[in-house]
């Protein structure tokens, strides 16, 4: 039996395809509208074998961490969801799946300038190698210190905005908080199309503001201008990049601690959320994790703690730490990152 690797170039520029040995793994797992840069099927993010987690602060890198986790439960994973009748996957056996070379990468700025910049440059760079690869660019962001933040998109060149389509990780309901902040930070600034910014505005109960939401992803992804694809293994949305502010409570977007968005399994793309002092939507955990490239940012002292316990400790189930797409980038700065051993020693 030919052993299946999929291979992963570290670069975020750089066009991946998936290598797949097996047709029949292809053809389950991988699917036919693989996008360019798509790496590895969503369902293997939380199993990838080889993570390499790296603090990068003033200009050099330390490795801190380097966890191994066994292909054989991804594997498992997909076995146990096949086709009993499918006669493809007879001779194929789940220790013959391979996975190298996981992207999990920290990184230190020097203060909250340095790191807004590069949360511009994110967005530049991806959305230039996706417009370049197929014409579309799909992102997904929140509110916040991370939405201030993109001022810096007004002064981005060579972006053709009219083929992006941005939606919002989390968004208050009736109020559009997210949605009006972004208009006025960056998004009219760059002429974006009205339709490619996509709203929440359905006028109904947090479920079905939350379910419109979802079908407007759906739609896109859907679609024939290869704006967005659907997930082959999970049926979710695939956003090219999405951009969280974590707080220092840990939580991403408006799943919150032992919160029951954090602990849904119902497999829905969007979720409502609906708590005494706000109502809103939220990208769902399992959304979130499907998305090519997942930056999450956090600055300040006051967070360091819950960023060390998100980075550093295994068992934290805190929301941040439940961020797990298979190229996921902490953006943090000095204050945030003093508590991680790793910072600490380059300190030192």
């Amino acid at each position: 039996m030919e052993k299946v690797q999929i291979n992963h170039n570290a670069s975020s520029t750089t066009p991946i395809m998936l290598a797949i040995a097996s047709s029949a793994i292809a053809a389950h797992v991988a699917g036919a509208r693989v996008v360019a840069r798509r790496r590895v099927p969503a369902r293997a993010a939380a199993t990838s074998p080889s993570f390499t987690k790296t603090v990068t602060a003033h200009g050099s890198s330390k490795r801190v961490r380097n966890s191994m986790r066994p292909a054989a439960a991804f594997a498992a994973s997909v076995f146990a969801a096949k086709d009993e009748d499918d006669d493809e996957w007879e001779d194929i056996d789940p220790n013959d799946i391979e996975f190298l070379d996981g992207e999990f990468v920290v990184e230190a700025f020097d203060d909250e300038a340095q790191l807004a910049k590069a949360l511009c440059a994110e967005v530049e760079e991806n959305a230039k190698a996706c417009l370049s690869e197929r014409g579309g660019f799909s992102l997904a962001v929140p509110g916040g210190s991370v939405a201030k933040a993109l001022a810096g998109l007004k002064d981005v060149k060579d972006v053709d905005w009219s083929k992006v389509h941005l939606f919002f990780v989390n968004e208050r309901v009736p109020d559009g908080k997210c949605y009006n902040l972004a208009m006025d930070t960056w998004v009219k600034a760059v002429n974006m199309p009205e339709a490619n910014v996509h709203k929440c505005d359905a006028g109904g109960s947090v479920e079905e503001e939350a379910a419109a939401y979802e079908a407007q992803m759906r739609t896109l992804a859907e679609g024939d201008d290869d704006a967005m694809m659907l997930d082959e293994v999970n049926g979710l949305p695939v956003f090219d990049l999405v951009l969280l502010g974590m707080g220092a409570d840990g939580h991403v977007g408006s799943i919150y601690p032992e919160s029951k968005a954090l602990k849904d399994e119902t497999g829905a793309a969007v979720l409502g959320v609906d708590m005494p002092d706000k109502r809103s939507v939220t990208m769902s955990m399992p959304l979130i994790n499907t998305a090519e490239r997942v930056v999450v940012a956090a600055s300040g002292v006051k967070k360091a703690e819950t960023v060390r316990a998100v980075l550093e400790d295994d068992e934290s189930e805190l929301p941040g730490a439940c961020v797990d797409a298979f190229s996921t980038i902490f953006f943090l700065d000095t204050g945030a990152a003093s508590k991680l051993v790793a910072y600490a020693e380059e300190e030192a």
